[in-house]
């Protein structure tokens, strides 16, 4: 009865996660695809011969097509590639030009771009078919209706799908501006007339899914307008990609229910995907029917998934970088084609924005590895590394008229959308300061330029993708000492089906080696953990240099998280995690950090890394003794023990096989050191972990409190006692001199 029970409640919350109409707009989606109703439906317009021009645009041919954009009576961002070669020369100098045209070479040899920063040999054009990471293949002939996107049989669809969202066009037409070489021209047109020739419409794996259909829209819009004067572009060729856009926009429309159930950047980037096709290619015949969807759909999206604070409600920085992108596209057409779009649109584009920016780390452009992360860098138009958000930052600001950044090889996406760089001297006028994060968001701050904190702590209205309420990433120098670990795969085996959305890899606390929420799903979670939070100024302090914040993830056993974080300017950090409750409970304190050559013998309570000469303390100290260790990339590293006189027994596989590692980005996994602190004790219980990145700071216990101290001048006390920590406010335990 009680496992029942729990079935019958699971089923509740899934569907309160979901809520009525989007249950039943996925119910539809369902229906429709396993009834064989979709399969008839998508098999009612296979074939090319189904969508030639005089069926889907009779009013004109394909020499009128090409003729039109040729003279520029249908516009684009630019009207000649090459022409802006030199301001591209400009903007990303000799090395800039050389890595452009070494990726362009490597597509024409094979060599594809996944995911922002992986490259397989996929041959050209591409093994359409084929799991370059595997060496799995899907049929061709596999109707998509009967398809999901992970199998024994092909592994995960995303690596398959990847080479078809044609995002190897872009260093194409960048290397076609810069030299005016037809090859690279060649190489996209031979690679459309084959995919065409593989894939006729709607029957094949690779029409599985309305997003993938929307990316190829715009990838062969920038491609077809790139290589537009390029005497390889034909008229017969021209019509064919029209052809081929016109039966992506209909396959997108076909199940935009699914993407309106989703709640996701699926819709945004869909909604955009139509509203494309019907801007840029008035000549067919359903131009304004999708022009006006894609207007309509843009506009539900945008209200709908970012919030008036600029937060995307899937809470990853990466799908908000793509779904920026993506908007930053419309904007910028709608005000080329003098097409106005819903004010609400570019509000929550300048407020997704605005929130984004504070994110992106000064030293580096890169930011948090926070939220979910397929790779999806859908616009590559610049000389910088996946992680690297600058070129979003310069392009929104052109596109948005915003504060800038100093000029740099980021500004080339500007560039590419038809439009001068928004520059820090043009903007000189607007004072550029770090944006106000409100606590709305659930995202708090803390630091300066040089060293600052994340740390997560939000109300959920929508349903979750990660618990990892409390998480905190920190930065110094550039450098993410302590990081989210990414994603990695989605589909692969256990523990790597989304194994990096659970609680026990991030940088918080584990109790009873549960998750926060309760997992229904690869990617739904039920019991969803709520937090609050605040930052403040400690006393005679004018900057914000406190967080307090907490959880109740685990009140089905009676237990809070509450933490605190105190910046220390030019010293470090101290955090403070406390456990009120009652009763005995096993937990675990994790921090996923850099993975830096480690300094000398480390002692039970400190781990010294070294970064460029500087030496990176990071201390963790219990009211409870326990056991410190050490994970690298899945293995356990010889630790003494924190009770001086054991040594900590080695982790279960199955606790250690997730530690130590991080993805950079989708497929990607790389080794990273977790260092962890396992005690079980009668609550309430204390962790204190002190972070020193300055020379000349020291920090010792003494008689139960944690001193740092600089050449004996107190700088900042915790006292590891739990007598107080039942009343919410931390200035009752701690305290500064």
């Amino acid at each position: 009865m009680t496992e029942a029970r729990s079935k019958f409640d699971t089923m509740l919350q899934v569907g309160r996660a979901f809520g009525l109409r989007d249950g039943m707009l996925r119910l539809q989606y369902e229906l429709r695809r396993g009834s064989g109703l979709m399969l008839w439906k998508m098999r009612s317009v296979q074939g090319w011969d189904s969508w030639t021009l005089d069926r889907i645009a009779p009013s004109v041919c394909a020499e009128q097509i090409l003729s039109a954009r040729r003279e520029g009576t249908r516009t684009f961002f630019f009207a000649d590639a090459p022409s802006l070669g030199c301001s591209i020369k400009k903007i990303i100098g000799p090395e800039g030009e050389a890595a452009v045209l070494a990726e362009a070479i490597n597509t024409l040899e094979g060599n594809l771009p996944f995911f922002g920063a992986l490259s397989f040999a996929c041959g050209f054009p591409p093994h359409w078919f084929q799991n370059p990471a595997t060496g799995q293949s899907v049929s061709p002939q596999q109707p998509w209706t009967e398809m999901r996107f992970a199998s024994p049989v092909y592994g995960d669809l995303k690596f398959i799908l990847e080479p078809s969202r044609f995002l190897f066009v872009y260093p194409l037409v960048r290397a076609y501006a810069l030299t005016g070489d037809d090859r690279f021209a060649q190489a996209f047109w031979s690679s459309i007339e084959d995919w065409a020739r593989h894939n006729p419409p709607m029957s094949g794996p690779l029409w599985i899914c309305g997003q993938e259909s929307s990316l190829r829209i715009l990838s062969w819009s920038f491609a077809l307008h790139g290589f537009l004067h390029s005497t390889s572009t034909t008229s017969e060729r021209a019509g064919l990609l029209v052809s081929m856009i016109a039966a992506h926009a209909w396959r997108t429309a076909q199940t935009i229910g699914y993407a309106r159930s989703q709640r996701s950047n699926h819709l945004i980037s869909e909604a955009v995907g139509l509203w494309t096709t019907g801007t840029l290619y008035p000549e067919l015949r359903e131009a304004q029917l999708w022009r006006d969807l894609g207007t309509q759909l843009l506009r539900e999206a945008a209200l709908d998934q970012i919030t008036p604070e600029g937060v995307s409600q899937q809470h990853s920085f990466h799908y908000q970088r793509m779904i920026l992108h993506l908007l930053l596209w419309m904007l910028r057409l709608a005000e080329i084609h003098n097409a106005p779009l819903p004010e609400e649109i570019r509000q929550r584009t300048q407020a997704a924005y605005d929130f984004m920016s504070a994110w992106v780390d000064p030293v580096s452009g890169c930011v948090p590895n926070y939220g979910s992360d397929d790779g999806s860098l859908i616009f590559p138009l610049a000389c910088s590394s996946y992680r690297d958000f600058r070129p979003l930052l310069q392009l929104s600001a052109a596109v948005l008229r915003r504060p800038a950044l100093q000029s740099g090889p980021w500004d080339e996406a500007a560039v590419w959308f038809g439009i001068e760089p928004w520059t820090a001297q043009q903007a000189a006028q607007e004072r550029i300061s770090a944006p106000h994060i409100s606590a709305a968001t659930g995202y708090f701050r803390l630091g300066d330029k040089q060293s600052w904190a994340l740390i997560r702590a939000g109300n959920y209205t929508r349903r979750p993708f990660q618990a990892d309420q409390l998480h905190m990433d920190l930065w110094w120098n550039g450098i993410n000492l302590a990081r989210d670990p990414g994603t990695y795969l989605y589909n692969g085996p256990a523990p790597w089906n989304n194994g990096f959305a659970g609680t026990a890899v991030h940088n918080t606390i584990t109790v009873d080696r549960q998750d926060q929420m309760r997992r229904a799903g690869r990617f739904l979670w039920v019991d969803w953990a709520q937090a609050s939070g605040r930052v403040y100024p400690s006393p005679n302090i004018r900057q914000e240099d406190c967080f307090e914040g907490e959880h109740d993830g685990y009140k089905h056993i009676g237990v809070t998280h509450r933490r605190m974080v105190r910046w220390l300017p030019e010293c470090g950090w101290v955090i403070v995690d406390d456990l009120l409750g009652t009763g005995t409970h096993d937990a675990r304190l994790h921090w996923l950090l850099a993975d830096l050559p480690r300094e000398g013998k480390e002692s039970a309570d400190q781990t010294v890394l070294n970064f460029e000469g500087s030496r990176i303390r990071c201390n963790i100290f219990s009211s409870v003794r326990g056991d410190l260790r050490m994970v690298r990339a899945g293995k356990q590293l010889l630790r003494g023990a924190a009770s001086k006189d054991l040594s900590p027994p080695e982790l279960p596989d199955s606790e250690a096989q997730l530690l130590g590692w991080q993805s950079p980005t989708y497929g990607d996994l790389q080794p990273a050191i977790s260092l962890i602190y396992d005690t079980r004790a009668r609550l309430p219980l204390r962790f204190v972990t002190v972070v020193l990145t300055a020379h000349g700071y020291k920090v010792e216990s003494c008689e139960g409190d944690i001193i740092v101290s600089k050449i004996g001048s107190e700088i900042y006390r915790v006292n590891l006692s739990t007598r107080h920590m039942q009343k919410v406010d931390h200035n009752t335990c701690v305290s500064t001199t």
